[in-house]
Formats: C-alpha cells, structure tokens, sequence
C-alpha cells in the first residue's frame, strides 16, 4: 500500500471514532440459569477507571480543560473488593463516578488521607496508556492543557500533523503522571460524519477511544474478536512515520494498530515493533497509579460470563455487587483488568442514555 493511502486509511480509523459509586458488598451474586447471552449484550464501554493520587487535584485538573462533571463520589472499605484486583486489604478508599460526553470515568483513590506518588507509563506499554480527547481544531483544547501545566511529551511547539489530514496530535502527561491524548480536528472532518458529527460538536471535547499497547497484538485482537463477536474496524502493519516520532518523542518507532468500534468509544489495540512492547510479567491491579480497567456495560452479566467462560475465558472475581451495579472482573491476555457490569437502578447512569452505540459498532460483514 503507498504511504498516502496507508496513512488516509489511518486517518479514518482515528476520525471514526465509574460504575455508579456507592457501598460495596461482597456478597457475590448466584448465577440463576447458565444460558449465554449473545455478544451484543456488550452495550459499549461504560467506563475507564484511572486510580489516582487526589480526586480533588484530578477533578480540579480536568475539569478547568474539558467537560467533567462528577456525578457522586463516597467512601467505601478496601476490603470489600475482591483481593484477586485490590491489594490493599486494609482502612478505606474512594471512588468518584465522572460523566464525560460519550463515556464515564471511574476515579478511585487507594489512599484518600495520603497523595500517592506520579507514575508514568511509558507510551511503547504495555497495557493501558492514554485515553484520547478531541475538540474542533479551531478550539483547541491543547492550548488549554498546555495553559493548566500539562507536560507535553510530544515534540515541537505545537501538535504534530501527521501529513495534512486534517488531524493534530500530542501526548502529555497530567500531574499524576497519566498520559493522554489530544487531537485538533478540523470542524470540516467532523461534520463530514453525519449524525455522529453533529453529536460531537454539541461538545467542547469529548473522549474518542482508549488505548491498550500489547506485547502481542495478534493474541489481543483475537481476545477482542472473542468478547465482542466481531472483527477490529481497521488495521494498519507495521509502519514508520518521522511525525510519529514526533508524538511519542522517540526516533525511529514502527507501530502496527487495530482498532475496535465498542459502541460509544473506540478501543486502540497497539504495538511498537520497534523499540519492541515487552510483555507484561505480572497481572494489573487497580492499587497503581494510573489507568486501571476498562469496564464494558451489559444487559445480562449472568450470560456474558456463561459465552466467555465457554470460549475460555477465566474470570478474576466472581459476581459481585458495586453500588447499582452488578459487576465481574476478568483480565485480557497480558494482565489488563477488564469488567463487565450490568445496572440494577438508575438508567440515568448507563450508557444507554448516550445512545451513540446504535450507530458506532462494528461487526463485519
């Protein structure tokens, strides 16, 4: 494929793009009948937990640059979560829920009487390494992250193009350590998307994907091919752009990338051939800084763990009850932590609500 097609289909991949907090109990949930569920019980991705030093610093942080509306937040015992996913055993921790325009955030603070330390990632992984927000290039939210003190990772005075597409990018890291993505679209490229576009720009910024850098892409996307019932939206090999040095301020990188369509937001499925992604040698726990899981909402928990646990899938906790949720944690091939969860109450807080899913999955023919 030449450079300018391969990279036109890049472009389409990036453009095509906290359970309800509460006390927890650990009574863990009887599965009443072992019938599956179809996979599109799977509604989207309700939220990305982040584990953070100081829900407040984070709040305060955010929610000067982008839309971040806190929608409850409490106390709740350490111990009530499954020792299988949280090491600390002892005192409390918090959890704030975040609304943000096309997912939630989950927030959960392991030390709520302390500030933990910054932990960054690097962006070669593995595992979770950024979330991505957008915003019309001309209202730009780098410029307001780069005026709040977020530290750009990314070369140059500006964000990169990666060759005239429309499109900017930059990597920073918040104070925490956590990375994320900014990308400057071009108002014309985001209406040219129809329904979606319109949603879009009914927002300052919004929340386009999550990205998992694996060790081994093929292994994740065939995992991700098993949980979801459907094929990644588009691929690209392993590729070399001089820009894409730019973002990650490494020379010479090669990355390969698949990407997923889960209903609201999109899942990016990296990796770095060169310097190469290392496997991940211990499972993720929700005690280190940073991000922590993804969690995909459902309409039958009890079904969705009955067709994964058939296909092989080995679950990390039993069913258990989280606020007005019904929830169960597995792991991906490299240790992410990944949930499943399915309310009990409040609609208002499902992604249903959101209803961009209808138009967003995809299956393959």
């Amino acid at each position: 494929m030449k450079p300018s097609a391969l990279f036109a289909v890049f472009m389409a991949m990036l453009l095509a793009s906290c359970v309800a907090a509460g006390d927890v109990s650990e009574k863990a949930i009887d599965a009443i009948d072992n019938s599956t569920a179809a996979p599109d019980a799977i509604r989207g991705v309700h939220n990305v937990s982040i584990t953070v030093s100081d829900i407040d610093a984070t709040l305060a942080f955010y929610g000067s640059a982008v839309p971040f509306e806190l929608i409850d937040r409490r106390l709740f015992e350490a111990s009530s979560i499954p020792s299988s996913i949280l090491a600390k055993r002892t005192g409390q921790i918090e959890l704030a829920l975040v609304r943000t325009p096309t997912v939630f955030l989950r927030l959960i603070d392991i030390d709520p009487d302390g500030v933990a330390a910054a932990n960054r990632r690097p962006p070669t992984g593995p595992g979770y390494t950024h979330v991505c927000w957008q915003s019309p290039a001309d209202a730009p939210k780098y410029d307001r992250f780069l005026d709040i003190g977020l530290d750009m990772l990314s070369r140059g005075p500006g964000p990169v193009d990666l060759g005239g597409y429309g499109v900017t990018y930059a990597y920073g890291f918040d104070p925490d350590g956590v990375m994320l993505e900014m990308e400057q679209v071009d108002r014309p490229l985001i209406e040219r998307a129809g329904y979606m576009g319109e949603r879009r720009l009914k927002h300052e910024a919004w929340i386009s994907h999550v990205a998992n850098v694996t060790g081994d892409k093929p292994a994740m996307v065939s995992f991700y091919r098993t949980v979801l019932g459907y094929g990644p939206r588009r691929e690209i090999p392993p590729t070399r752009r001089k820009t894409f040095d730019d973002v990650v301020d490494i020379d010479d990188i090669e990355i390969a990338a698949s990407w997923f369509d889960i209903g609201n937001i999109q899942l990016e499925l990296w990796h770095y051939s060169n310097p190469p992604t290392p496997l991940r040698e211990t499972p993720r726990m929700l005690d280190e800084v940073g991000y922590s899981s993804i969690a995909f909402e459902v309409t039958d928990l009890a079904g969705t763990r009955a067709r994964l646990e058939e296909e092989g899938l080995e679950f990390a906790t039993e069913s258990f009850e989280l606020g007005d949720w019904s929830i169960a944690f597995a792991r991906d091939p490299e240790g992410n932590l990944i949930a499943f969860q399915q309310r009990t109450e409040q609609p208002d807080l499902s992604i249903e609500s959101m209803r961009w899913f209808a138009l967003t999955r995809s299956p393959e023919p």
